[in-house]
Parts: C-alpha cells; sequence; structure tokens
C-alpha cells in the first residue's frame, strides 16, 4: 500500500529545493528513494520513460481527486504540487531527504537515464558490466554512452551502486 504521508512529503521536499516536480521526475525520485530501502509502497517495472509505478500514478491521481495535490497539465509535462489547503504531514527520513537534495535539481530526462540504469543494474543482479548494454536496449540511442557512464557515476557517487 502507498505510503501517502510519504509521497506527499516527497513533493512538498522536491518543491522546496527545485520546483513542483512533474510526474516523470516525482517517478524517478520515489524510484531512487525505493531503491535506498525507503519502503513507499509502489512496486515498479520498465516503461517508455524507465521505471514506472501505477501504484504511484494511481496515488497521485488519487490525492488529486482528493484535493491534496494540484495537477497542471501542460503540452510538455504534469506539474504536481500540493494544495495550498493541505497540511504537510511529519515523515522526516534520511534516505528520502537525502535521495532529494542529490538528485531533485536533475532534470526529468536526466532522472529518466539515472533511474533506468538503476533499474537495469538491480535487474542484473547487480552486474555492472551490463548497464551500459541493457540501457541503450531499452532507450535506444537516445543517451550517449558518456551519458549513460555519467549517469553509472552519479550512481556510485551516491552509493546506490558499488564502485
Amino acid at each position: 500500500m502507498v505510503n501517502y504521508d510519504a509521497i506527499i512529503n516527497v513533493i512538498n521536499e522536491i518543491t522546496k529545493v527545485n520546483s513542483a516536480p512533474c510526474k516523470k521526475t516525482l517517478q524517478k525520485i520515489v524510484f531512487l528513494i525505493e531503491a535506498k530501502g525507503e519502503d513507499l509502497g509502489c512496486d515498479y517495472g520498465i516503461h517508455f520513460y524507465g521505471p514506472y509505478s501505477s501504484d504511484l500514478d494511481f496515488a497521485i491521481r488519487e490525492l488529486n481527486e482528493d484535493g491534496v495535490v494540484d495537477i497542471e497539465y501542460t503540452s510538455l509535462e504534469h506539474k504536481i504540487s500540493i494544495s495550498q489547503e493541505t497540511e504537510i504531514p511529519n515523515y522526516n527520513n534520511a534516505t528520502v531527504s537525502s535521495v532529494i537534495d542529490n538528485f531533485a535539481k536533475e532534470t526529468a530526462s536526466e532522472l529518466e537515464l539515472i533511474a533506468t540504469a538503476l533499474y537495469v543494474y538491480l535487474s542484473a543482479n547487480k552486474d555492472i558490466s551490463k548497464v551500459m548494454a541493457g540501457v541503450t536496449k531499452i532507450k535506444g540511442c537516445k543517451y550517449s554512452e558518456t551519458r549513460i557512464t555519467d549517469a553509472i557515476q552519479k550512481l556510485q557517487k551516491n552509493g546506490f551502486i558499488a564502485a
């Protein structure tokens, strides 16, 4: 079951560090939080834009229907923000804070690459030698080898992949 208080807090914390996250950014940040061991109740599979949780997508729609979050639909993205009337739940968590501090300023595209690289790494039984080919298989030529290598290095720097 999705931890709604945690998700509201994640949206709020991303907004403080950068701006209201788009749907893709939120999906990837929550994936990274889950991958760090914090169970927010979102199961992930691979999708066109990298790791995707239908649980999280449903939770956001439900929070929107309940007036807790607002979704601003634009031609490029769906921005998710906390409604002005919403009281932010007290959900202090070092893992959540660390992931947001280290990744919330990344672009949605960069987060897509980072999360996809991590997804491949975890799916390949933590075999780093399979990440480059796996990301390329999923993403085609969208990301260069240099960008994939940079993503792997960011994941290593932040303790997701053993150096």
